[in-house]
């Protein structure tokens, strides 16, 4: 396999697992992240963009997450649960992190060893993504996710120009809506799915704090009631409640969307 380095002159180690074995690698070195280009699957220009892209993400998602950041901390979302520690010092962020972008079909998705990219998902803003899962460590579904989808929108803007909050409405009125459990998502996520967890995150930060999120996220799979003392088919019932009550009679993005989804 060839190696070529770039940008810092640091040499590049063994390329990480989800690199494609017996592929021609490009490596490209930046602070705090490094690229594996594989095939030539970006331009130089792109793989700029990219790391312009990941270190102004990596900052702002870091000052969100404060103590409840757990880089690269990939554990079973049925195993015990991490005990979330306002007060901790703030774990240490590895550096540089690995990003494996690749041309082949497949998904985008963060683990222990970094943050793998498909080179057609990268101008969707997948790269801040999968950093928030990166650096917030892994949880259980929805939460996970949602966080996923709240910071990018928070960082770079509603995709498309739809907020989260304008699609879950609209999946309401379109009779889609659907609270989200955690043992039915198991199996694949519907982009119904990520918009409605993203709104529901948003909602629980913004109405009940993100302290007591962070709680919830690090904790049981599932354990709604020991943090909100609510039972979760009633924090869901809230969550339509309010978003049914939305004011949408001025939002042109909302009569947009509901148009999309009807054609």
């Amino acid at each position: 396999m060839a190696l070529s380095a770039c940008a810092t002159g640091r040499a590049p180690r063994d390329p990480p697992p989800d690199f494609p074995e017996a592929r021609r690698a490009e490596v490209v070195n930046s602070d705090h992240f490094r690229l594996w280009i594989s095939q030539a699957c970006l331009s130089g220009a792109e793989s700029q963009l990219l790391l312009n892209e990941l270190q102004t993400a990596r900052g702002k998602i870091l000052d969100r997450l404060g103590s409840a950041r757990f880089p690269g901390d990939f554990r079973d979302s049925d195993g015990p649960p991490r005990k979330y520690r306002p007060f901790a010092a703030p774990a240490a962020v590895p550096d540089p992190i690995e990003v494996v972008v690749v041309p082949d079909k497949g998904r985008c998705h963060a683990d222990a060893e970094g943050i793998t990219l498909r080179a057609d998902h990268v101008t969707r803003r997948d790269g801040t993504h999968e950093l928030v899962h990166y650096l917030a460590g892994s949880s259980w579904r929805p939460l996970d996710e949602g966080l996923a989808v709240y910071l990018t929108e928070e960082l770079w803007g509603a995709a498309r120009g739809f907020t989260s909050k304008i699609r879950a409405r609209v999946y309401l009125d379109l009779n889609l809506a659907r609270p989200l459990r955690p043992q039915e998502l198991e199996r694949g996520m519907s982009r119904i799915d990520y918009d409605t967890a993203g709104a529901f995150v948003r909602w629980l930060i913004e109405a009940r704090g993100s302290e007591k999120f962070w709680r919830l996220y690090h904790g049981a799979k599932g354990d709604y009631h020991s943090v909100y003392g609510q039972p979760e088919v009633e924090l869901w019932e809230e969550f339509w409640r309010y978003v049914g009550n939305l004011d949408v009679r001025t939002k042109s993005a909302y009569y947009a969307y509901k148009v999309l989804l009807q054609d």
